[in-house]
């Protein structure tokens, strides 16, 4: 019964988001947001139904219970002038139960400081990391459940701030062949002060619906989700994959109601036991596109 009481909560945090307010205050740990993974990046930030993904966990805890697979990950993203965004992922699923680690590091670089006459008088190097726990259990056939736990730093000059941060998720196999209903809360925790300011994490809060659909030789998979972090308005996310005899996968997705972010696009390329997937995401014409790759080795 208490579990049941569990998943419906988690059925019903999205609605949740709706009664936040946007203008709720200034947020911090904002890397949490950054779709590292090449194949999230590619899908518009989803990710939860792209099998093979081995970072899948960080979009929903509970999605790499869908596929039994062990895999080593690593991906860099270039991100924003000289950011970069490094990723590593272990993920290990028999499909009842699911382990998971993943260390991330966003490095903006060396910054200048100047005086009031803007002349450099020195630089500092911002930096944003976070270590990542995830357990995830099969509660019934077509019912599962993750949790995330997190530590995350953020360090700007001379001013620094960690935490500790959740996530919980859940998937529901539906009584439709091949499609699925998931739903999610992210980044939930707390954080110590920075420079006497009390740094608050971005959450977020996530459901959506993904498809599949096999044909001879070829999967054609989608996903439509919306989101509501509470420093944003409510957007939608549209990402689609065609897979040809698990060989190539092209990626097509759409953001909806982002600043600055719209069209993104991929490729996978699979060869025995090795993985390459590239990412693209267009933005406004203030910044750059943002180019994710990823290498992952399948035991």
């Amino acid at each position: 019964m208490r579990i049941r009481t569990l998943i419906l909560i988690l059925a019903l945090l999205p609605l949740a988001a709706f009664a936040i307010n946007s203008n709720a205050g200034e947020y911090g740990f904002q890397f949490l947001q950054i779709p590292a993974n090449p194949i999230s990046a590619a899908l518009a930030g989803n990710g939860v139904y792209g099998l093979g993904q081995a970072g899948s966990f960080l979009n929903n805890p509970a999605a790499n219970l869908m596929e039994e697979r062990f895999s080593l990950s690593v991906q860099h993203t270039l991100w924003l002038v000289d950011t970069n965004f490094t990723q590593l992922v272990y993920s290990n699923s028999n499909r009842s139960r699911h382990f998971g680690l993943a260390a991330r590091v966003l490095d903006y670089g060396e910054i200048e400081i100047r005086d009031d006459a803007a002349n450099v008088i020195g630089n500092y190097h911002p930096l944003d990391a976070s270590l990542t726990a995830s357990y995830g259990l099969r509660l019934w056939p077509d019912h599962l459940l993750g949790l995330n736990a997190s530590l995350v730093y953020e360090k700007l000059d001379t001013s620094s701030s960690y935490g500790l941060s959740a996530d919980l998720g859940y998937v529901f196999l539906t009584p439709v062949t091949n499609a699925i209903l998931f739903t999610s809360a992210r980044n939930l925790g707390l954080t110590s002060k920075m420079d006497d300011e009390t740094v608050k994490l971005p959450i977020t809060f996530e459901c959506g619906l993904g498809y599949s659909y096999p044909l001879d030789g070829v999967k054609i998979s989608s996903q439509l989700a919306m989101n509501k972090a509470v420093d944003t308005d409510v957007r939608a996310t549209l990402g689609a994959e065609l897979a040809f005899r698990q060989v190539l996968t092209l990626r097509l997705g759409y953001k909806f109601n982002y600043d600055e972010e719209s069209l993104t696009a991929g490729l996978g390329i699979s060869w025995l036991n090795l993985d390459i997937d590239y990412g693209w995401s267009a933005n406004t014409d203030r910044l750059e596109d943002t180019h994710s790759f990823g290498v992952t080795y399948n035991f």
